[in-house]
């Protein structure tokens, strides 16, 4: 193929993610939210430069590298959330940044039931 006439597809994330493109659209209703709270109730903690709703990406892998030893369920969700959060944000909705993540996308992980959907 000519170089410019390449193009990334849903499928081709499918294949490479593994992730599923069939089933429930995902849609985020995004009205006016105190951040910090939900990244609290979800994360267990939030940064203090929450900014328009989105953190660093670098925040999250900072203080979500290690899984303690015999973490509860509840703190082992939140890690998982951490870095599903930090994938979507690097890999599947970057901004022109690279550098951040909305947490709109933190609200897409709340309940584990509904992930996969």
């Amino acid at each position: 193929m000519p170089v410019g006439e390449v193009t990334i597809t849903l499928e081709d994330i499918a294949t490479l993610s593994g992730l599923p493109i069939d089933g429930e659209a995902v849609i985020v209703d995004v009205p006016d939210r105190e951040w910090s709270e939900t990244c609290t109730r979800l994360l267990g903690h939030a940064p203090n430069d929450i900014s328009g709703g989105v953190v660093r990406i670098s925040w999250l892998r900072e203080h979500f590298n290690n899984l303690p030893p015999n973490a509860s369920s509840e703190i082992t969700g939140q890690f998982a959330r951490a870095y599903a959060l930090s994938l979507m944000g690097f890999m599947l909705f970057p901004d022109r940044t690279e550098a951040t993540v909305h947490l709109q996308y933190l609200l897409l992980l709340e309940n584990w039931r509904t992930v996969g959907g």
